[in-house]
């Protein structure tokens, strides 16, 4: 079981959400959960703000992992010691001072010697002047040609379009995960910021989970999503932070959440041709 927690208001990092995702993974593998409450719950992990948002998602859990605790300030040493400190270096410095003009008095001086400083051997053999530095191009999320981009990279790095899912962050974080169905027959994880790394942990695979082919998937009509989804969840002003794409019951169908800095919005549901089939207000 994990130690008891301390309620706080300190903000959660990106490696309190991963432990507590991992967490909510081992709690659906030994029947915990069902695999709706994981998911539920896996996606308010993905959007927690603070270590308390976290650990009310774990609290009814038998766990034997050690969940997020906020770090432990370091206190400034006290004047005293800084006193104390000074004062040592004064001495030394003193002391210092007086055998060192001792010895100048017993010594002969001795002429400086000039040095010479050769300048830095060229390279032998000159770059050619057509080399240019290979940089990865960092994914976009948020519009149609983005969209468009990351799906074609992932096709050209793993040679298939069928996926069980797709969860992308489409707020400052900028990443995406893709869900797919491993060699084994297990739920594969590949993470994608800045390129593709695939979990070497995988997951026990949903019966209700069918794979569906990307390529149905209009990148327009999520990008179209993506920007209505604060007029449509009745806060003009929320920003959209995560888009889901997957299925139910076999249907493929598009989830988009937005909120604005109060934590106001909702979550949008809509099919793949882009038709809003149901809104969740959303008050935080």
């Amino acid at each position: 079981m994990a130690a008891k927690y301390r309620s706080t208001a300190f903000r959660a990092r990106d490696i309190d959400r991963a432990l507590t995702a991992s967490a909510l993974d081992t709690a659906y593998a030994d029947g915990q959960l069902s695999f709706g409450e994981h998911r539920l719950r896996s996606e308010r992990a993905r959007n927690a703000v603070t270590l308390d948002e976290l650990h009310r998602l774990v609290s009814d859990l038998q766990l034997d992992v050690d969940l997020p605790e906020p770090v432990a300030r370091r206190s400034a040493p006290k004047p005293r010691v800084f006193l104390a400190l000074g004062s040592v270096v004064i001495i030394a410095a003193g002391l210092a001072l007086f055998f060192a003009t001792r010895d100048s008095e017993e010594e002969p001086v001795v002429a400086q010697q000039e040095t010479t400083v050769s300048p830095p051997s060229q390279p032998s053999m000159p770059l050619p002047a057509d080399v240019t530095p290979i940089v990865a191009q960092p994914f976009v999320f948020d519009t149609a040609a983005g969209l468009e981009d990351f799906r074609n990279r992932y096709i050209e790095r793993f040679g298939t379009t069928e996926v069980l899912e797709l969860s992308i962050q489409v707020d400052d974080d900028n990443r995406a995960d893709v869900y797919r169905v491993s060699a084994d027959g297990r739920r594969e994880r590949v993470f994608v910021a800045g390129g593709f790394e695939v979990y070497r942990t995988t997951d026990l695979l949903d019966p209700s989970e069918i794979p569906f082919d990307w390529t149905l998937v209009d990148s327009g009509v999520v990008a179209g999503l993506i920007a209505g989804a604060p007029a449509a969840v009745g806060v003009p002003d929320a920003v959209a932070d995560w888009v889901t794409i997957d299925t139910d019951d076999g249907v493929p169908q598009i989830a988009v959440t937005a909120y604005d800095a109060d934590r106001r919005g909702g979550r949008i549901v809509a099919d793949l041709a882009g038709n809003i089939v149901r809104v969740s207000p959303y008050s935080g």
